[in-house]
């Protein structure tokens, strides 16, 4: 019985290891991902989007437009 337990606890104890292991490779793969900056303005010749007519799509929708 006493050998269950030992074994038990060094399993319990590895299992904590590896999951504070991958815990801390998560948080610096985030931290990684967070440091890109996928919505930067664009540069150069691009065309710029603008934000025409959005307040009154809904509705028009609902009136048959």
């Amino acid at each position: 019985m006493e050998k269950h337990f030992k074994e038990a606890v060094k399993i319990f104890i590895l299992f904590m290891i590896g999951a504070c292991f991958f815990t801390v490779c998560l948080h610096y793969i985030y931290k990684e991902f967070q440091e890109i900056h996928r919505y930067d303005l664009p540069e150069g010749p691009s065309v710029k989007v603008t934000n025409e007519g959005a307040d009154w799509f809904p509705f028009d929708i609902l009136k048959g437009e």
